[in-house]
């Protein structure tokens, strides 16, 4: 297997040089280190992490950690998105990355303990249990950390703009003449949840529509859909003019439950969800929603991490930052 020293060797340059390019210093120039990383992959070269670590005083390791509560975790179309997209970014700079593991053995673990058991350089929490007391060390450590779409925990978050998507909806429904506008909340232990739910009321107030009608889905998954539209048929009525749910498997749920109830969509009533996820383009009727950008989450979230790792910011409690989102618009709506 090559080495450092055999590199050096065809290269012409110190072994020194070498390592600073395959750790991606800035002591050397961009033509100087793409040099040395063609003859590395040339020779076949792999970097010993053990080596590694001892050199840049880092492990090269970033852990994840994702809950399945919510039902939004891994096998969640956008989530798995954010992820590949964080992950490709962070592999590219040399990093690895672990899921988190509640049990090492028979022994359970903490967030914390983790970190510290895998020697962890950082956090990305991609979904979690906001009320998890688990999260209380993590959150008062100075471990690197960012989260994205949990706000609610009071670390760096990267996060769509609930407010312009659910603004952007509801003003498209109100173009299209719809009146009267219910909301099929996420669960509102769910940061992104809480967010539309307020976006929802605050753009109906703003418009005069004092009255806003509202259910709140136990879970982020096509089952809850359906329960919340049964829910919110027996809180209002008549059925309102438009259903603006809070992801698109609830608002799916809720058009097989309006189908099971005689209703047709859009006729009588449009459905708007919120993700674009890949399975809304082929339902019947193709779904109108938001399409969230989870290859720019993905990215700004590991850009955020990378820099807290290599202490060029501090870990700020509390700042959010937030991705533009897009309309798109389909069959579901009049």
């Amino acid at each position: 297997m090559s080495t450092i020293y055999d590199i050096a060797k065809k290269v012409g340059c110190a072994s020194s040089t070498v390592s600073k390019a395959l750790n991606n210093s800035k002591e050397i120039s961009k033509k100087r280190k793409a040099e040395i990383l063609a003859v590395a992959k040339e020779m076949g070269y792999v970097p010993n992490s053990s080596a590694r670590s001892l050199t840049t005083k880092k492990s090269w390791s970033i852990g994840i950690v994702f809950s399945e509560d919510l039902h939004i975790g891994l096998e969640h179309h956008f989530f798995s998105g954010v992820i590949q997209e964080f992950k490709k970014s962070v592999e590219e700079l040399g990093y690895e990355i672990s899921f988190y593991s509640k049990k090492i053995g028979n022994q359970s673990l903490t967030y914390l303990e983790w970190f510290k058991y895998k020697d962890l350089d950082g956090i990305l929490i991609v979904t979690v249990d906001v009320e998890d007391e688990n999260l209380e060390a993590l959150r008062q450590s100075k471990i690197p950390v960012v989260t994205v779409d949990s706000g609610l925990i009071n670390v760096p978050t990267v996060i769509s703009d609930n407010f312009q998507g659910t603004r952007m909806a509801l003003e498209y429904l109100m173009s299209r003449g719809a009146e009267s506008i219910a909301h099929i909340a996420g669960p509102l232990r769910s940061f992104a949840a809480v967010e539309r739910l307020e976006a929802f009321k605050s753009v109906l107030s703003s418009c005069g529509r004092e009255e806003s009608v509202f259910v709140e889905a136990s879970n982020y998954d096509y089952k809850s859909g359906k329960e919340a539209l049964y829910k919110l048929i027996k809180l209002t009525k008549d059925l309102p003019d438009a259903i603006y749910a809070a992801n698109d498997d609830i608002a799916l749920g809720a058009i097989m439950a309006l189908k099971e109830l005689g209703y047709k969509v859009p006729r009588d009533t449009s459905v708007i969800g919120f993700d674009n996820i890949e399975l809304t383009r082929f339902t019947s009727p193709s779904l109108t929603t938001v399409k969230q950008d989870k290859r720019k989450i993905g990215t700004e979230a590991a850009k955020l991490l990378i820099e807290q790792i290599d202490k060029k910011t501090e870990r700020t409690k509390g700042i959010i930052k937030r991705i533009p989102v897009e309309l798109i618009i389909r069959e579901s709506t009049k």
